[in-house]
């Protein structure tokens, strides 16, 4: 699946512009962004639930808008259209195969049995979680290749979201699926997705690779003699925190010339620490007022 130059205008405001990035069979993408910046109404464009304005979503080299038969190859359920509610996991059944001519039936009522569910009993009545947990059962019973996930584990407790996450891992390494997941549970996201894409005022700035990120980054953990962080420290690094003398930093490149040069500024502290997609979230989103507020 391939998102190209996609642009999206609400009320002649620009909210999505050139979003260029594919999803791969067997891939989970993380989509990472502050409240506001466009993950949402990326999902809905990507949905044609809004009609786009530009750029083109292809599956299979072909455009979802001149082929609507493709739409069988991608799921999506939007919780601001929230029709599921009135309806139990039996009546939803019949609605879905019509939607879905591959839906799975067996596969259906085996999760639904696996979960203790009740098929006869309304979607409103369950708890947030067991909402949560039925939305993607019914999402990978309708074997798509492509599933849209909007904040899946909002809410959930840890056992719910253990039985999510088990569902979305063992979809994708079973059926090969893609998946693209938004979510700001940094935590649990950066322990299933491949790859991690930042959305910033309605553009995709950053993509990382979580299998590479200790390599291409390096969070460090710096004090210096003087108070002020040094010019060449601030140049070249992103600081995320700032505790008492202590600074804690990100380095997009730390080559042995810079490393060097910083050494020379003879540090009390300068040491390598692992680093995780939550540090890498704050290395794109922090500026120095915000670290200046632990000083």
């Amino acid at each position: 699946m391939k998102i190209k130059q996609l642009k999206k205008v609400i009320n002649k405001k620009i909210i999505l512009d050139d979003i260029n990035f594919e999803l791969n069979p067997g891939e989970i993408i993380g989509l990472v962004g502050r409240n506001g910046t466009g993950k949402t109404t990326l999902f809905r464009t990507m949905a044609e639930y809004y009609k786009k304005d530009g750029g083109d979503i292809l599956i299979d080299n072909q455009s979802l808008t001149e082929n609507q038969l493709l739409k069988e190859q991608l799921f999506y359920i939007d919780d601001q259209f929230n029709y599921l509610a009135s309806q139990t996991p039996k009546t939803l059944e019949f609605y879905y195969k019509e939607l879905y001519s591959a839906f799975d039936s067996e596969k259906y009522y085996s999760l639904l049995k696996k979960y203790q569910f009740d098929i006869n009993y309304k979607i409103s009545n369950y708890s947030k979680g067991f909402q949560a947990l039925f939305k993607v059962i019914l999402a990978f019973s309708c074997q798509a290749r492509y599933y849209i996930l909007d904040e899946p584990f909002d809410g959930l407790d840890l056992i719910i979201r253990k039985k999510v996450i088990t569902l979305i891992l063992n979809e994708v390494s079973v059926n090969r699926c893609g998946v693209i997941i938004s979510s700001h549970n940094l935590l649990e996201l950066e322990n299933i997705i491949d790859r991690a894409l930042i959305i910033q005022n309605g553009s995709i700035t950053k993509e990382f690779n979580l299998e590479t990120i200790n390599r291409d980054f390096k969070k460090i953990q710096m004090v210096f003699r003087k108070k002020d962080i040094p010019k060449l420290v601030k140049d070249n690094c992103k600081i995320i925190q700032v505790q008492g003398r202590v600074l804690i930093g990100i380095f997009e490149s730390l080559d042995e010339q810079l490393y060097e040069e910083i050494l020379a500024l003879d540090p009390v502290l300068f040491d390598e620490v692992q680093m995780n997609l939550e540090d890498l979230y704050s290395s794109q989103f922090t500026d120095e007022s915000d670290y200046q507020l632990f000083n």
